[in-house]
């Protein structure tokens, strides 16, 4: 009796507090998943000579170049699409016309992220690239982004894909980190890059760092094998993580050949 009294003393105060956690997980996932800052989008010191538009609602840095040429980049989850303007040059280098896209929810928005405002977002770019008869689009997604991306994939219209540090689901990734919660059931930011790719026929190449542990290796290379497209390229960049992918040189010059390449 003793005992039994001991270990229903020990496991209701866990079992308490795996629930509690769990409620805890399920009501701040989007706190948990978005990370926005404050600064200001009109007054954005990266892109001072870009233009600031906004198309049914959906703000971005716009560089006009070729009338039918277009790349869009879609950010990570932190930050802002301003603080990627180091960017630019690379993308610079093409003639084709930039656009750098910001959440709802990020610079100075009043809004809160998620998954339903910046899959708006992907639905609004989907829509001026349409209106504007761009004939050859790709899509640069990083982290989060790369669900915008293969989003935007899904809607049709997209010639080339290049994912840096992509994601097989969003579901997986947060199985991996909370294992002894039901991630697929709790996560309502869901994010589904298999499903959104598996009809995709363009171009589409994925970077991923070695020493990842944001989003580790093996999502991205499962993502990469449920692919069913064979116009598809796969590079590991050795000695690198999640955010400093950029500092290799091996990574430019291959998005900088990607880019020419594949708009040739």
């Amino acid at each position: 009796m003793v005992f039994r009294s001991l270990i229903i003393n020990f496991l209701i105060p866990l079992i308490i507090i795996y629930f509690l956690f769990g409620i805890f997980l399920f009501l701040n996932q989007k706190s948990m998943i978005y990370y926005p800052n404050n600064q200001d989008f009109e007054k954005c010191s990266g892109f001072l000579d870009y233009q600031k538009k906004n198309h049914n609602g959906t703000r971005f840095y716009y560089k006009h170049g070729s009338a039918d040429k277009v790349i869009i980049y879609y950010h990570g989850n932190a930050g802002s699409a301003c603080d990627r303007s180091y960017f630019r040059p690379t993308f610079e280098q093409s003639n084709s016309s930039l656009i750098f896209v910001e959440y709802a929810g990020y610079s100075n928005d009043d809004k809160k992220p998620s998954r339903k405002l910046i899959l708006k977002d992907v639905q609004n770019m989907h829509d001026y690239v349409k209106k504007n008869s761009y004939n050859d689009v790709l899509i640069y997604g990083h982290s989060i982004g790369t669900g915008a991306a293969s989003y935007h994939a899904y809607l049709g219209n997209v010639n080339s894909l290049i994912l840096v540090s992509p994601f097989s689901t969003l579901d997986e990734v947060a199985q991996s980190i909370y294992r002894i919660y039901p991630a697929s059931i709790m996560l309502r930011e869901k994010y589904d890059n298999i499903k959104w790719l598996k009809d995709y026929n363009g171009n589409i190449i994925i970077l991923h760092g070695e020493n990842d542990q944001i989003i580790p290796k093996r999502f991205s290379r499962r993502l990469f094998d449920g692919i069913p497209n064979k116009n598809k390229e796969y590079v590991l960049i050795e000695g690198k993580g999640h955010n400093d992918i950029w500092s290799s040189s091996i990574f430019k010059n291959k998005i900088i050949e990607y880019i020419n390449g594949a708009r040739n």
